[in-house]
């Protein structure tokens, strides 16, 4: 047994360091998404100096780009990657020094959390494969929500207008599912040509304002869905997200396996010495 409880040990140490790394990088790359602009404007600047330039040279009037940020625009994740990283944060203290210093309540609390970020991660992957729409609608319909009350076309200045038009030129997307997410927007200027149907910025290549077909009839506007895109690159190779998500369940379940059996020594150990 107490060759098992060193071991225990020395591994939920280790491991709770790589952890406590993780969470560094997590909470560093939060506080950037929240207010490393400068950090992040070199990925975008191009994009939006390229699309403005497209557009004035076509004769949609001077175009402002000015009041784009990206922490903007993906804020909400940052605030997720900070209290991911301080979470990962706690739970190495709670690993680390219940192990090393064998505090009883200490490992009950990190095996009880390890059990449940486990339970969680085996539900997501059961619902992320077994019925992925769930998920999908659940993102899906808020964008088009803020699409039809928000978006204002390829010379729009709030973070939703210059959200879409980024997304369109980065991802050579349309829409969340197509140009027809944003038929009766509230806020879309569309009178140019005979009408806008679709966003200027899902043309394949931007037109002049006294001819724009393609957004008119439409045609030659690019198809694939911006969701479909995002969602893909990150979730959609099924082995290598399935697999990372096994190997972590892996190692959980190894983790609290080593937390019961310290526990156990510990308490065990309190029983032979009272003042323990």
């Amino acid at each position: 047994m107490s060759c098992l409880v060193v071991l225990g040990r020395v591994l939920i140490v280790v491991i709770n360091i790589i952890f406590l790394v993780l969470g560094l990088v997590f909470f560093a790359i939060g506080l950037i998404c929240l207010v490393g602009e400068s950090l992040l404007e070199p990925y975008y600047k191009t994009a939006l100096a390229t699309l403005q330039t497209q557009l004035e040279n076509n004769n949609f009037g001077t175009v402002d780009f000015s009041s784009f940020s990206l922490s903007d625009l993906i804020g909400g994740l940052g605030y997720f990657f900070v209290g991911l990283g301080l979470f990962l944060l706690i739970i190495t203290i709670l690993g680390c020094c219940g192990a090393c210093c064998k505090v009883k309540f200490m490992l009950i609390a990190y095996a009880i959390i390890v059990i449940v970020i486990l339970v969680g991660e085996l539900i997501f992957v059961g619902i992320l494969y077994g019925s992925p729409d769930t998920i999908k609608d659940e993102i899906r319909n808020p964008l088009k929500t803020s699409i039809q009350s928000d978006y204002m076309g390829f010379n729009g200045t709030n973070i939703v207008s210059l959200g879409w038009n980024f997304a369109h030129r980065q991802f050579e997307c349309c829409g969340v599912d197509s140009y027809n997410d944003f038929t009766g927007a509230a806020q879309w200027n569309t009178n140019y040509g005979t009408g806008l149907k679709a966003p200027i910025t899902c043309c394949v290549n931007i037109p002049n304002s006294a001819t724009p077909t393609c957004a008119t009839t439409p045609v030659d506007i690019y198809t694939k869905s911006c969701f479909d895109e995002v969602y893909n690159m990150l979730l959609g190779n099924v082995a290598l997200v399935a697999g990372s998500i096994a190997g972590c369940g892996v190692f959980q379940l190894v983790l609290i396996i080593f937390a019961l059996v310290i526990f156990c020594d510990a308490r065990q150990s309190s029983k032979v010495d009272p003042k323990q």
